[in-house]
């Protein structure tokens, strides 16, 4: 073969060579990039069915409020206020009380059976609110009421178990109250804004003849030998517990040493903050290992209109950021001649 001929074979070749390599390296590459490019897609995929998941799991927690207020018993004098200056309309007392939805959960004392049933017991103060007091209250805004203390026996049993029943059937919660010692014990919860808080509340005034056994009615009391152990168990189901007392010495306005050693002890035990009502009047209040105590919290709505302390009361807003309450301030709260309530001015 001429040298000419082999040269430019040669030359062919290389020409082949080249152009062969050149498309292998570019199918190489966009091969490679469409491989890199679903690998990437898959790891993309993972990673958000992963952050999906774990915001299921733990959603963000915005700030919640909180409102606590003292007792509210409508029956007696205030009964008979509403029939005759309301005509029969209860949340006429609420009329100036919007500060009660504002926060979002309210808790409250209820001091006595809200039913149509049961019989007197002839206590020397002897309490049965109208049923119809519940829907108000709960449009009113109260969301979680405490129904441990002294008059919730004040008509016995069918009184006690048919005001849990008109509670729950218009969404309000309860505490330290059940047909059984289990229900009595266990936390009433509320999941909001990404927290679960739980409430237990206990009274240490009685009746002690009512407090709930393994299968009948009854209360939670705080001299109860589980005291402790019921509120490390409800605080292992929630995020932050609430716990309330019915505790103290009518009309005084200073704790005393029993209140203290309750309230430190449900500290303690895992309580993230702590009320108190029964005294009739606002006490003082403490912080201990950065945990609020109010020790009472006063009337809310009571018909004792033979003093100032006794016709007024406090409203406490809290703020929940994280696992600290925050923006802790107490609000005087006053009834009128009606019995209607409203923040002081």
């Amino acid at each position: 073969m001429p040298s000419d001929v082999k040269s430019i074979m040669k030359s062919y070749n290389n020409k082949k060579i080249i152009v062969t390599v050149f498309f292998v390296t570019i199918f190489a590459c966009f091969f490679g990039r469409q491989v890199e490019w679903h690998h990437i897609q898959v790891i993309e995929h993972n990673q958000n069915e992963a952050l999906v998941l774990q915001a299921l799991q733990n959603p963000v927690q915005q700030p919640l409020t909180f409102g606590f207020v003292g007792d509210i018993m409508l029956d007696r004098e205030v009964r008979i206020s509403v029939n005759k200056n309301f005509k029969g309309d209860y949340s006429r007392l609420f009329s100036n009380a919007q500060f009660l939805s504002q926060p979002d959960i309210t808790f409250a004392n209820l001091e006595g059976p809200a039913s149509d049933k049961g019989v007197d017991k002839q206590n020397l103060y002897s309490f049965r609110m109208d049923p119809k007091i519940i829907p108000v209250i709960k449009k009113a805004g109260i969301d979680v009421v405490s129904f441990a203390n002294n008059h919730v026996a004040d008509w016995g049993p069918k009184a006690f178990d048919d005001t849990l029943k008109n509670l729950k059937d218009n969404g309000i919660l309860t505490c330290g109250a059940g047909t059984n010692k289990a229900e009595a014990e266990r936390p009433a919860i509320m999941e909001q804004n990404g927290y679960r808080i739980g409430f237990v509340c206990f009274t240490d005034v009685g009746p002690t003849n009512f407090a709930a056994g393994t299968s009948t009615s009854g209360i939670l009391l705080a001299s109860d030998p589980d005291f402790s152990s019921i509120i490390k168990n409800a605080k292992s189901q929630v995020d932050e517990l609430i716990v309330s007392f019915h505790s103290g010495v009518e009309y005084q306005t200073i704790h005393n040493a029993r209140q203290e050693e309750i309230f430190k002890k449900a500290v303690d035990a895992g309580a993230d903050f702590v009320v108190g009502a029964h005294p009739h009047v606002s006490e003082d209040y403490q912080v201990y290992n950065g945990v609020n105590m109010f020790y009472s919290l006063g009337n809310f709505i009571f018909d004792q209109s033979f003093s100032k302390d006794t016709m007024q009361g406090l409203f406490v807003t809290a703020t929940l950021k994280g696992k600290v309450f925050s923006d802790v301030t107490p609000h005087t709260v006053v009834l009128d001649s009606h019995y209607a309530i409203s923040l002081k001015q």
